[in-house]
């Protein structure tokens, strides 16, 4: 992957910061929404540095992208201080507001590998 696109990509994913986990990280095969992605962090009730941590022991990658961007990391680490109902829709409206990056991420073909890191992350956090 690039590091232009990357930055491109975190550029974006200013207000929708669990969106640059879903159009900027991770191989895959498939395709998905940035919504489907991203949902089961949407979600979860576990903090920043219970996901931090699952990130660096499940999911190498992501974790080395947000560790490499520390504004973004702290953007991400900002969403998981709100309350997850503000957390989705602050999602949805960037979403709904920036359909550029929406299709990109459809039709990213790293979204499977990255909706199932993120699957693995939210599933293992609260071990952490």
């Amino acid at each position: 992957m690039s590091l232009v696109r990357n930055r491109r990509i975190a550029a974006a994913f200013g207000a929708g910061a669990l969106a640059t986990l879903a159009v900027t990280l991770a191989p895959s095969t498939a395709s998905a929404a940035p919504t489907d992605l991203v949902a089961p962090l949407l979600t979860s009730t576990c903090s920043f540095s219970q996901v931090d941590a699952a990130m660096h022991d499940k999911a190498p990658s992501l974790a080395q992208f947000l560790d490499q961007n520390p504004s973004q990391k702290a953007e991400l680490q900002a969403k998981f201080d709100q309350p997850i109902a503000q957390r989705q829709a602050e999602f949805d409206a960037y979403v709904r507001d920036n359909p550029d990056a929406a299709s990109q991420a459809d039709s990213d073909p790293r979204a499977g590998g990255i909706a199932a890191s993120i699957q693995l992350v939210a599933d293992s956090c609260h071990d952490y």
